[in-house]
C-alpha cells in the first residue's frame, strides 16, 4: 500500500500544479455563465480538489493492481478469472458514463440552465446567471459519477445472475417496467425536454438488452454445468 501512496501523492502534486489548466477547461464547458467564488479560500478549495480527483484518477491503475495483488493469493483460478474481468468490464463502463456525460450530458444540461437566465424582471431589476466555482464543481462531478454509475448496470446483473438473484426470464417479463423506471430516471436527472431525455434513456436501454443478453449466456452456462454435474 506505500507504493498506492507515494504514487498518489506524487500524482497529486502534479495534478495541484495543473489544476488552474483543468478548472479552465472545465468551466470553459459553461461559456454562458460567470463563474465566481464567494469565500476567501473557495477557489483554493477548488484547485485541491481537483488535483485529489485527477491524481486518485492518474493513480487508479496502480492503486488497483496492489489491491489485487492483495486479493489475489486468495482466490481460486476460476475466481481471479471472473474478478478480473467484472472489474475490467466495470472499470470500462464507468469510464464509458462518464465520458458520455461530460461529451453529451452536460453540455445539454448546462446549455438549458443558461437558458433560464430570466433577463429584466422589471423595476431595473435583472436575474443573471451567476455561478459558485464550487457549486459548479459539485455538479460536474455529481453528474459525472451519477452515469458512471448508470452504466455499471450490466455488471449489477451480471452479477445477480451468478448469485441466482436474477435470470433472463425474470428481466424479459418485467421489460416494461425496466423502460418506464428509465425513462422517469432520464427525466429525473435532465431537463425538462424530450430530445435530452431520449437522448439519455436510449443508451440506458441499450445497456439493459445487453444486461439481457448477458445474463441468458451466463444462465445457459449455469445450467449446462449444473446438469453436467
Amino acid at each position: 500500500m506505500m507504493v498506492s501512496a507515494i504514487c498518489f501523492v506524487a500524482t497529486m502534486s502534479v495534478c495541484l500544479a495543473r489544476s488552474e489548466f483543468v478548472i479552465k477547461h472545465l468551466v470553459g464547458k459553461a461559456k454562458d455563465f460567470e463563474f465566481i467564488y464567494v469565500a476567501p479560500a473557495e477557489l483554493l478549495i477548488a484547485y485541491i480538489r481537483i488535483a485529489i480527483i485527477c491524481g486518485i484518477i492518474v493513480a487508479f491503475p496502480v492503486i488497483s493492481f496492489q489491491i489485487w495483488q492483495f486479493i489475489r493469493p486468495g482466490l481460486t483460478r476460476r475466481e481471479r478469472i471472473a474478478a478480473g474481468f467484472v472489474l475490467t468490464f466495470g472499470m470500462m463502463l464507468f469510464a464509458v458514463g462518464s465520458f458520455f456525460a461530460y461529451e453529451v450530458v452536460l453540455p445539454f444540461t448546462l446549455k438549458y440552465f443558461a437558458g433560464l437566465n430570466g433577463g429584466s424582471i422589471g423595476n431595473g431589476q435583472s436575474i443573471k446567471a451567476m455561478v459558485s466555482i464550487q457549486s459548479y464543481l459539485n455538479f460536474f462531478i455529481n453528474t459525472m459519477l451519477t452515469f458512471g454509475l448508470v452504466f455499471e448496470m450490466p455488471v449489477v446483473i451480471i452479477l445477480l445472475t451468478q448469485l441466482g438473484m436474477l435470470n433472463p426470464r425474470f428481466l424479459r417479463k418485467n421489460r416494461k417496467y425496466v423502460i418506464l423506471a428509465v425513462f422517469i430516471l432520464a427525466a429525473v436527472i435532465t431537463p425538462p425536454d424530450v430530445t435530452s431525455q431520449v437522448l439519455i434513456a436510449l443508451p440506458m436501454l441499450v445497456l439493459f438488452e445487453i444486461s439481457i443478453w448477458i445474463s441468458s449466456l451466463l444462465f445457459r452456462r449455469k445450467l449446462a454445468a449444473t446438469e453436467a454435474s
